[in-house]
């Protein structure tokens, strides 16, 4: 699996806005500021976060962006999912006509393992659990930095 800046960027700002969950909107401008995110870049991934039901925007004077449920109801494996798809490691893993050595290919079998065990972890790692391990240990001022 590869990360894009599109991956990294909507994973940290859903990590800020599970910082402030339950506080309100927050405007997209503070978390590019907090997150060090261009902020026309993070508007289009909070448009692509908010049609895949993860985030809530609020518009007005008091408005902005915020989770659409918990933060631990949220995975990483839905936000990468929203963002970059599904993204295998090798492209023969979901067309192994890709490469005419798939077939009893021992490096696809490896390739294979290791794109289940990335899914596992992804799937069962939380926005929550990732902003508590976050806030662990880290001051005020850099709290909310990845």
């Amino acid at each position: 699996m590869k990360l894009t800046m599109k991956g990294d960027y909507g994973l940290r700002a859903m990590l800020d806005m599970a910082a402030y969950y339950g506080q309100g909107p927050i405007e997209s401008a503070d978390i590019a500021t907090r997150q060090h995110i261009p902020e026309q870049y993070l508007d289009q991934i909070l448009m692509v976060l908010r049609k895949e039901g993860l985030v809530k925007s609020v518009r007005g004077p008091k408005g902005g962006h915020m989770l659409a449920k918990s933060p631990s109801q949220i995975t990483m494996a839905q936000v990468m999912q929203a963002l970059e798809g599904y993204v295998p490691p090798m492209e023969c893993l979901p067309n192994p006509d890709f490469c005419k050595l798939s077939p009893g290919c021992a490096l696809r079998d490896v390739w294979q393992q290791i794109d289940a065990l990335t899914q596992q972890i992804l799937t069962s790692t939380t926005i929550e659990e990732l902003a508590q391990k976050h806030r662990t240990g880290s001051t005020e001022e850099t709290m909310y930095y990845i």
